[in-house]
Protein backbone atom coordinates (compact mmCIF):
# COMPACT_ATOMS: atom_id res chain seq x y z
CA UNK A 1 0.00 0.00 0.00
CA UNK A 2 2.89 2.75 0.44
CA UNK A 3 4.60 1.64 -2.46
CA UNK A 4 1.33 2.37 -4.50
CA UNK A 5 0.82 5.65 -2.19
CA UNK A 6 4.45 6.88 -3.15
CA UNK A 7 4.24 5.89 -6.48
CA UNK A 8 1.37 8.23 -7.07
CA UNK A 9 3.06 11.33 -5.38
CA UNK A 10 5.75 10.68 -7.64
CA UNK A 11 3.77 10.61 -10.81
CA UNK A 12 1.86 13.65 -9.63
CA UNK A 13 4.81 15.71 -8.89
CA UNK A 14 6.42 14.51 -12.40
CA UNK A 15 2.71 15.92 -14.06
CA UNK A 16 3.30 19.09 -12.20
CA UNK A 17 6.54 19.63 -13.19
CA UNK A 18 5.81 19.09 -16.85
CA UNK A 19 2.66 21.45 -16.85
CA UNK A 20 4.81 24.10 -15.12
CA UNK A 21 7.02 25.36 -18.41
CA UNK A 22 3.53 26.05 -20.38
CA UNK A 23 2.39 27.79 -17.12
CA UNK A 24 5.30 30.22 -17.22
CA UNK A 25 5.55 30.92 -21.05
CA UNK A 26 1.76 31.57 -20.94
CA UNK A 27 1.70 34.01 -17.91
CA UNK A 28 4.85 36.04 -19.38
CA UNK A 29 2.98 37.01 -22.33
CA UNK A 30 0.96 40.59 -22.67
CA UNK A 31 -1.52 41.65 -24.80
CA UNK A 32 -0.80 44.75 -27.19
CA UNK A 33 -4.24 46.26 -28.93
CA UNK A 34 -3.26 48.00 -31.82
CA UNK A 35 -5.03 50.64 -33.88
CA UNK A 36 -3.95 51.60 -37.07
CA UNK A 37 -5.81 55.08 -37.90
CA UNK A 38 -5.05 57.59 -40.73
CA UNK A 39 -4.27 61.39 -40.48
CA UNK A 40 -7.99 61.97 -40.06
CA UNK A 41 -8.45 59.38 -37.10
CA UNK A 42 -10.71 56.72 -39.41
CA UNK A 43 -9.93 53.31 -39.04
CA UNK A 44 -7.69 51.52 -41.75
CA UNK A 45 -8.55 47.91 -41.75
CA UNK A 46 -6.94 45.11 -43.22
CA UNK A 47 -3.71 46.17 -42.62
CA UNK A 48 -0.49 43.72 -41.61
CA UNK A 49 0.86 44.45 -38.13
CA UNK A 50 4.17 43.05 -37.20
CA UNK A 51 5.42 43.25 -34.03
CA UNK A 52 9.84 42.10 -33.34
CA UNK A 53 11.49 41.37 -30.06
CA UNK A 54 15.25 40.43 -29.27
CA UNK A 55 14.32 36.81 -30.64
CA UNK A 56 11.09 37.01 -32.22
CA UNK A 57 8.05 38.51 -34.40
CA UNK A 58 4.15 38.21 -34.74
CA UNK A 59 2.13 39.71 -37.24
CA UNK A 60 -1.95 40.26 -36.94
CA UNK A 61 -4.07 41.65 -39.39
CA UNK A 62 -6.56 44.68 -38.49
CA UNK A 63 -10.19 44.26 -38.85
CA UNK A 64 -12.43 46.65 -40.44
CA UNK A 65 -12.38 48.46 -36.92
CA UNK A 66 -8.81 49.14 -37.72
CA UNK A 67 -7.68 47.54 -34.58
CA UNK A 68 -5.29 44.42 -33.93
CA UNK A 69 -4.17 41.80 -31.24
CA UNK A 70 -0.61 41.07 -30.94
CA UNK A 71 0.68 38.72 -27.90
CA UNK A 72 4.35 39.56 -27.32
CA UNK A 73 6.74 38.28 -23.98
CA UNK A 74 6.49 40.86 -21.38
CA UNK A 75 8.37 43.52 -20.68
CA UNK A 76 10.00 43.30 -24.38
CA UNK A 77 11.15 45.83 -26.35
CA UNK A 78 8.67 45.61 -29.18
CA UNK A 79 9.24 47.37 -32.60
CA UNK A 80 5.74 48.15 -34.40
CA UNK A 81 5.48 48.08 -38.09
CA UNK A 82 2.48 48.54 -40.47
CA UNK A 83 1.91 47.50 -44.48
CA UNK A 84 -0.94 48.36 -46.22
CA UNK A 85 -1.64 48.49 -49.81
CA UNK A 86 -2.73 52.36 -49.89
CA UNK A 87 -1.21 53.75 -46.92
CA UNK A 88 2.44 54.08 -44.99
CA UNK A 89 4.37 54.96 -42.44
CA UNK A 90 8.02 56.43 -42.43
CA UNK A 91 8.50 55.81 -39.06
CA UNK A 92 7.91 52.42 -36.76
CA UNK A 93 6.38 52.64 -33.46
CA UNK A 94 8.63 51.48 -30.10
CA UNK A 95 6.89 49.75 -26.94
CA UNK A 96 9.09 49.44 -24.39
CA UNK A 97 9.04 47.09 -21.43
CA UNK A 98 5.99 46.03 -22.84
CA UNK A 99 3.17 45.41 -20.99
CA UNK A 100 -0.85 45.42 -21.69
CA UNK A 101 -1.74 47.95 -23.54
CA UNK A 102 -3.65 50.28 -26.05
CA UNK A 103 -1.07 51.44 -29.28
CA UNK A 104 -2.36 53.84 -32.19
CA UNK A 105 -0.49 53.74 -35.59
CA UNK A 106 -0.83 56.79 -37.65
CA UNK A 107 -0.91 56.36 -41.26
CA UNK A 108 -0.67 58.74 -44.40
CA UNK A 109 -1.56 58.05 -48.03
CA UNK A 110 1.48 56.54 -50.22
CA UNK A 111 3.98 59.04 -51.89
CA UNK A 112 6.64 59.03 -53.48
CA UNK A 113 9.34 62.03 -54.49
CA UNK A 114 12.32 62.62 -56.89
CA UNK A 115 15.16 65.67 -56.40
CA UNK A 116 17.03 66.77 -59.42
CA UNK A 117 20.24 68.24 -58.48
CA UNK A 118 22.31 70.72 -60.84
CA UNK A 119 25.09 72.93 -60.30
CA UNK A 120 24.74 76.68 -61.14
CA UNK A 121 25.35 76.19 -65.03
CA UNK A 122 22.19 73.77 -64.82
CA UNK A 123 24.61 70.71 -65.15
CA UNK A 124 23.76 67.56 -63.10
CA UNK A 125 25.70 66.71 -60.04
CA UNK A 126 26.43 63.25 -59.31
CA UNK A 127 27.27 61.63 -56.11
CA UNK A 128 25.05 64.41 -54.01
CA UNK A 129 23.59 63.35 -50.57
CA UNK A 130 19.74 64.41 -50.62
CA UNK A 131 17.96 63.75 -47.32
CA UNK A 132 13.94 64.11 -47.16
CA UNK A 133 13.62 65.48 -43.43
CA UNK A 134 10.03 65.42 -42.11
CA UNK A 135 9.66 66.77 -37.92
CA UNK A 136 13.28 67.01 -37.62
CA UNK A 137 13.87 63.36 -38.26
CA UNK A 138 15.19 61.95 -41.86
CA UNK A 139 12.68 59.92 -43.54
CA UNK A 140 14.37 58.58 -46.42
CA UNK A 141 18.56 59.70 -47.89
CA UNK A 142 20.52 58.62 -51.00
CA UNK A 143 22.90 59.71 -53.14
CA UNK A 144 21.86 61.14 -57.40
CA UNK A 145 22.71 58.33 -59.68
CA UNK A 146 24.72 59.66 -63.19
CA UNK A 147 21.85 62.07 -64.25
CA UNK A 148 21.43 63.89 -60.97
CA UNK A 149 18.38 62.60 -60.13
CA UNK A 150 17.45 61.03 -56.56
CA UNK A 151 14.25 58.96 -56.14
CA UNK A 152 12.42 58.83 -52.57
CA UNK A 153 10.48 55.49 -52.63
CA UNK A 154 7.86 54.79 -51.05
CA UNK A 155 7.30 57.29 -48.28
CA UNK A 156 3.87 59.38 -46.90
CA UNK A 157 2.45 62.16 -48.53
CA UNK A 158 3.10 65.34 -46.41
CA UNK A 159 5.50 68.22 -46.58
CA UNK A 160 8.96 67.56 -46.10
CA UNK A 161 12.28 69.98 -45.98
CA UNK A 162 14.65 68.35 -48.70
CA UNK A 163 18.52 69.34 -48.62
CA UNK A 164 21.12 68.67 -50.44
CA UNK A 165 24.85 68.73 -50.21
CA UNK A 166 27.58 67.86 -52.12
CA UNK A 167 31.63 68.09 -51.00
CA UNK A 168 33.06 71.38 -52.87
CA UNK A 169 29.24 72.95 -52.54
CA UNK A 170 26.79 74.62 -50.36
CA UNK A 171 24.59 73.12 -48.85
CA UNK A 172 20.97 74.10 -50.14
CA UNK A 173 17.55 73.19 -48.92
CA UNK A 174 13.95 73.42 -50.18
CA UNK A 175 10.52 72.78 -48.40
CA UNK A 176 7.48 71.09 -50.52
CA UNK A 177 5.40 68.62 -50.32
CA UNK A 178 5.06 65.00 -51.61
CA UNK A 179 2.72 63.82 -53.38
CA UNK A 180 1.55 59.98 -54.82
CA UNK A 181 4.38 61.10 -57.80
CA UNK A 182 6.49 64.16 -57.46
CA UNK A 183 9.52 65.86 -58.60
CA UNK A 184 11.73 68.54 -57.26
CA UNK A 185 14.65 70.32 -57.80
CA UNK A 186 17.87 71.65 -56.16
CA UNK A 187 20.92 73.73 -57.54
CA UNK A 188 23.89 74.05 -55.83
CA UNK A 189 26.73 76.49 -55.22
CA UNK A 190 30.26 75.94 -55.47
CA UNK A 191 32.27 77.67 -52.14
CA UNK A 192 35.40 77.65 -50.14
CA UNK A 193 36.43 78.79 -46.35
CA UNK A 194 39.53 79.25 -44.75
CA UNK A 195 41.54 76.55 -42.74
CA UNK A 196 44.21 77.47 -40.06
CA UNK A 197 46.10 74.39 -39.14
CA UNK A 198 48.34 74.87 -35.85
CA UNK A 199 51.33 72.90 -35.33
CA UNK A 200 52.30 72.22 -31.36
CA UNK A 201 54.81 70.13 -29.77
CA UNK A 202 52.51 68.91 -27.26
CA UNK A 203 55.26 67.33 -25.07
CA UNK A 204 55.61 71.06 -23.19
CA UNK A 205 52.78 72.69 -21.06
CA UNK A 206 51.57 74.69 -22.43
CA UNK A 207 52.50 73.27 -26.05
CA UNK A 208 54.72 74.76 -28.05
CA UNK A 209 54.70 75.89 -31.80
CA UNK A 210 56.37 74.26 -34.05
CA UNK A 211 58.31 75.89 -36.63
CA UNK A 212 58.58 75.39 -40.10
CA UNK A 213 56.30 71.93 -39.75
CA UNK A 214 55.07 70.78 -43.06
CA UNK A 215 50.88 70.79 -43.39
CA UNK A 216 49.58 68.29 -45.70
CA UNK A 217 45.66 68.32 -46.84
CA UNK A 218 43.98 64.78 -48.34
CA UNK A 219 40.71 64.35 -49.26
CA UNK A 220 39.12 60.86 -51.13
CA UNK A 221 41.29 61.63 -54.08
CA UNK A 222 44.68 62.16 -52.80
CA UNK A 223 46.43 65.54 -51.51
CA UNK A 224 44.71 68.84 -52.10
CA UNK A 225 47.41 70.80 -50.58
CA UNK A 226 50.62 71.36 -48.79
CA UNK A 227 52.10 74.54 -47.13
CA UNK A 228 55.04 75.14 -44.50
CA UNK A 229 53.63 76.38 -41.16
CA UNK A 230 55.52 79.12 -40.69
CA UNK A 231 55.47 80.35 -37.39
CA UNK A 232 53.58 76.97 -36.18
CA UNK A 233 50.61 78.44 -38.43
CA UNK A 234 49.14 77.50 -41.46
CA UNK A 235 46.23 78.87 -43.44
CA UNK A 236 44.46 77.12 -46.54
CA UNK A 237 41.32 78.26 -48.41
CA UNK A 238 39.50 74.52 -48.54
CA UNK A 239 36.51 73.75 -50.34
CA UNK A 240 33.49 73.22 -48.23
CA UNK A 241 31.34 70.64 -47.12
CA UNK A 242 34.07 67.90 -47.26
CA UNK A 243 36.25 65.53 -45.10
CA UNK A 244 39.99 65.60 -45.02
CA UNK A 245 43.12 64.09 -43.74
CA UNK A 246 45.13 66.50 -42.26
CA UNK A 247 49.01 65.90 -41.11
CA UNK A 248 51.49 67.33 -39.70
CA UNK A 249 55.35 66.35 -40.69
CA UNK A 250 58.39 67.78 -39.24
CA UNK A 251 62.12 65.89 -39.49
CA UNK A 252 62.73 64.78 -35.82
CA UNK A 253 59.11 63.86 -34.93
CA UNK A 254 56.36 61.61 -35.35
CA UNK A 255 53.44 62.26 -38.11
CA UNK A 256 50.80 63.56 -36.85
CA UNK A 257 47.35 63.35 -38.29
CA UNK A 258 43.27 64.53 -38.17
CA UNK A 259 40.14 63.52 -39.81
CA UNK A 260 38.08 66.71 -39.95
CA UNK A 261 35.23 67.91 -41.65
CA UNK A 262 35.37 71.66 -43.09
CA UNK A 263 31.86 73.06 -43.68
CA UNK A 264 30.60 76.59 -44.52
CA UNK A 265 32.30 78.62 -42.38
CA UNK A 266 35.83 79.14 -41.04
CA UNK A 267 37.59 76.97 -38.63
CA UNK A 268 40.93 76.56 -37.20
CA UNK A 269 41.97 73.23 -35.48
CA UNK A 270 45.20 72.14 -33.31
CA UNK A 271 47.55 69.49 -34.60
CA UNK A 272 49.87 67.71 -31.78
CA UNK A 273 53.08 66.07 -32.65
CA UNK A 274 56.18 65.04 -30.90
CA UNK A 275 59.74 64.39 -31.65
CA UNK A 276 60.63 61.08 -32.31
CA UNK A 277 61.04 59.05 -29.23
CA UNK A 278 64.79 58.46 -28.86
CA UNK A 279 67.39 57.11 -26.05
CA UNK A 280 71.01 59.28 -26.05
CA UNK A 281 73.56 57.97 -24.01
CA UNK A 282 76.17 60.59 -22.95
CA UNK A 283 80.11 59.99 -21.58
CA UNK A 284 81.79 62.14 -18.88
CA UNK A 285 85.48 60.81 -20.42
CA UNK A 286 86.57 59.90 -23.85
CA UNK A 287 89.59 57.89 -21.74
CA UNK A 288 89.15 56.98 -18.67
CA UNK A 289 92.44 54.75 -16.84
CA UNK A 290 92.24 51.00 -16.48
CA UNK A 291 90.04 50.37 -13.26
CA UNK A 292 89.01 53.23 -12.56
CA UNK A 293 85.45 54.89 -13.24
CA UNK A 294 83.64 57.07 -15.29
CA UNK A 295 79.92 58.63 -15.02
CA UNK A 296 77.20 58.04 -18.08
CA UNK A 297 73.77 59.86 -18.65
CA UNK A 298 70.99 58.87 -20.59
CA UNK A 299 68.46 61.28 -22.03
CA UNK A 300 65.59 61.11 -24.22
CA UNK A 301 64.75 63.16 -27.63
CA UNK A 302 64.24 66.31 -25.29
CA UNK A 303 67.46 65.93 -23.22
CA UNK A 304 65.81 64.87 -20.62
CA UNK A 305 67.60 62.54 -18.28
CA UNK A 306 65.77 59.00 -18.01
CA UNK A 307 65.73 56.54 -14.85
CA UNK A 308 66.10 52.71 -14.88
CA UNK A 309 67.32 52.67 -18.54
CA UNK A 310 69.75 49.25 -18.88
CA UNK A 311 73.44 50.23 -20.00
CA UNK A 312 75.38 47.64 -21.22
CA UNK A 313 79.17 47.24 -21.84
CA UNK A 314 80.67 45.31 -24.66
CA UNK A 315 77.10 43.59 -24.78
CA UNK A 316 76.52 42.99 -21.56
CA UNK A 317 74.62 44.80 -18.63
CA UNK A 318 76.07 46.26 -15.88
CA UNK A 319 73.65 48.21 -14.13
CA UNK A 320 71.00 50.69 -14.42
CA UNK A 321 70.78 54.87 -14.56
CA UNK A 322 69.30 56.63 -11.40
CA UNK A 323 67.15 58.76 -11.39
CA UNK A 324 69.25 61.47 -12.57
CA UNK A 325 69.48 59.39 -15.61
CA UNK A 326 73.14 58.28 -14.55
CA UNK A 327 74.82 55.64 -13.65
CA UNK A 328 79.34 54.84 -12.55
CA UNK A 329 80.72 52.42 -14.45
CA UNK A 330 84.32 50.99 -13.70
CA UNK A 331 86.04 50.87 -17.21
CA UNK A 332 88.62 47.44 -16.30
CA UNK A 333 89.90 46.41 -19.91
CA UNK A 334 92.32 48.48 -21.92
CA UNK A 335 91.56 49.59 -25.40
CA UNK A 336 87.68 50.43 -26.55
CA UNK A 337 85.05 49.96 -23.94
CA UNK A 338 81.44 49.91 -25.69
CA UNK A 339 78.31 51.14 -24.12
CA UNK A 340 75.08 51.18 -24.72
CA UNK A 341 71.25 52.40 -23.69
CA UNK A 342 68.32 50.04 -23.69
CA UNK A 343 64.80 50.68 -23.15
CA UNK A 344 61.64 48.89 -23.23
CA UNK A 345 61.53 49.27 -27.33
CA UNK A 346 64.41 51.99 -27.61
CA UNK A 347 67.94 50.99 -28.13
CA UNK A 348 70.18 54.06 -28.21
CA UNK A 349 73.53 54.66 -30.58
CA UNK A 350 77.00 52.91 -28.76
CA UNK A 351 79.83 55.05 -27.18
CA UNK A 352 83.08 54.39 -26.94
CA UNK A 353 85.46 55.14 -23.48
CA UNK A 354 88.54 54.14 -23.87
CA UNK A 355 90.24 51.97 -21.19
CA UNK A 356 94.29 53.29 -21.01
CA UNK A 357 97.05 52.08 -18.90
CA UNK A 358 99.55 54.90 -17.34
CA UNK A 359 103.15 54.72 -18.84
CA UNK A 360 106.03 54.00 -16.04
CA UNK A 361 107.18 56.94 -14.40
CA UNK A 362 111.59 57.40 -15.28
CA UNK A 363 113.17 57.45 -11.96
CA UNK A 364 116.98 56.90 -12.96
CA UNK A 365 119.08 60.33 -12.57
CA UNK A 366 121.11 61.75 -16.29
CA UNK A 367 125.17 61.72 -15.38
CA UNK A 368 125.39 64.64 -17.48
CA UNK A 369 122.95 66.52 -15.40
CA UNK A 370 125.04 66.05 -12.41
CA UNK A 371 128.83 67.16 -14.19
CA UNK A 372 127.13 70.31 -15.72
CA UNK A 373 126.34 71.39 -11.71
CA UNK A 374 128.94 72.11 -9.58
CA UNK A 375 128.92 71.75 -5.95
CA UNK A 376 128.27 75.57 -4.95
CA UNK A 377 124.83 75.57 -7.07
CA UNK A 378 126.67 77.85 -10.54
CA UNK A 379 124.76 76.90 -13.88
CA UNK A 380 126.04 74.85 -17.07
CA UNK A 381 129.01 76.50 -18.70
CA UNK A 382 129.52 78.35 -15.79
CA UNK A 383 133.08 78.92 -14.43
CA UNK A 384 133.93 80.00 -10.06
CA UNK A 385 134.49 83.59 -10.08
CA UNK A 386 133.40 86.19 -7.81
CA UNK A 387 130.19 87.03 -9.46
CA UNK A 388 128.69 86.42 -12.59
CA UNK A 389 129.56 87.54 -15.92
CA UNK A 390 133.18 88.01 -14.82
CA UNK A 391 134.69 86.31 -17.52
CA UNK A 392 132.75 88.63 -20.23
CA UNK A 393 133.95 91.61 -18.62
CA UNK A 394 137.60 90.85 -19.08
CA UNK A 395 137.04 89.91 -22.68
CA UNK A 396 135.55 93.45 -23.36
CA UNK A 397 138.63 95.16 -22.02
CA UNK A 398 140.92 92.95 -23.76
CA UNK A 399 139.22 93.56 -26.92
CA UNK A 400 139.47 97.58 -26.17
CA UNK A 401 143.05 97.40 -25.62
CA UNK A 402 143.74 96.16 -28.85
CA UNK A 403 141.52 98.65 -30.53
CA UNK A 404 144.15 101.39 -28.48
CA UNK A 405 147.51 99.53 -29.61
CA UNK A 406 145.91 99.71 -33.34
CA UNK A 407 145.49 103.48 -33.56
CA UNK A 408 148.85 103.99 -32.00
Amino acid sequence: MNRLVRLAVATAMVAWLLTMPAAAATQSQVTLTVSVVDGNDVAVGDATVTATWDDGERTATTASNGRAFVDVPEGADVTLEVDHENYTRNFPVTVEDATEQDVTLRVSLKGEGAVAVTDAEDEPLANATVEFRQNGRTAVSGETDADGRFESGTIEQGSYTMRAVKPGYFREAITERVRADSSHEISLERGSVRLEVIAVDDHFDPPERLEDAAVQVNDTDGEVARVRASGGTASLSLPVNTRYTVSVTKDGYVESSNRLTVRESDRSVEIAAQRTPTLTIERQNDQVVVDEVTRLRVVNAYGEPQANITIRKNGKTVGETDANGELTVTVDAAGENEFRAVGDDLESDSVVVEGVVPADETTATDPATDSATDTDGGRDGETDSDGPGFGAVVAVLALVAVAAALRR
